[in-house]
């Protein structure tokens, strides 16, 4: 069964299909809140470090198409930096370091990107739009039908900063 890899980049993983918008590399050029598979035909949904660039406004579109695409029983992981973990570092020390700000707004000018982006100058690809945290992830998912929610230990990202949440689909 089809297997994605959601706002790739160009962080390729053996068996996915890699989906980015913005990313000419990408196997499927495709908004993540579009996608253009069938309704139940995927099996396996990883979404790393993605949901947070996302436009607010598209956050539950996003988690309804992962839900569409997605056959029952199957599982989308999700990885973001926890935006109560961060505020919470912030309150506790008074200080914002660069990988506190990294987390919050994510790297806006990445020239080092231009082969791979149109708009590498700006890279809208690389702004944070959107704070989770495990209360939203679920609160988006039920509301897309996923019933099954738990976190797990990263070890793409296993800072104490990022927030990952596997969600299944039981029915």
């Amino acid at each position: 069964m089809l297997k994605l890899n959601l706002g790739s980049g160009d962080n390729r993983i053996d068996g996915f299909v890699s989906v980015d918008l913005y990313d000419n590399t990408a196997d499927v050029q495709a908004d993540v809140c579009e996608l253009p598979f069938n309704n139940n035909s995927v099996g396996e949904i990883v979404a790393y470090q993605v949901v947070e660039h996302v436009p607010y406004h598209k956050s539950q579109k996003m988690f309804d198409e992962m839900y569409r695409v997605l056959s029952v029983g199957g599982t989308v992981k999700i990885e973001t930096p926890d935006v109560d973990v961060i505020a919470k570092r912030i309150v506790d020390t008074g200080e914002i370091s660069d990988n506190t700000i990294y987390n919050l707004v994510g790297e806006y000018y990445r020239p080092w990107d231009k082969d791979r982006y149109h708009d590498w100058e700006n890279c809208a690809a690389a702004i944070h739009r959107n704070p989770w945290n495990y209360k939203r992830v679920v609160a988006m998912g039920t509301k897309a039908g996923f019933t099954g929610f738990a976190k797990y230990k990263s070890e793409l990202y296993p800072h104490e900063e990022n927030l990952a949440v596997c969600l299944t689909k039981y029915q």
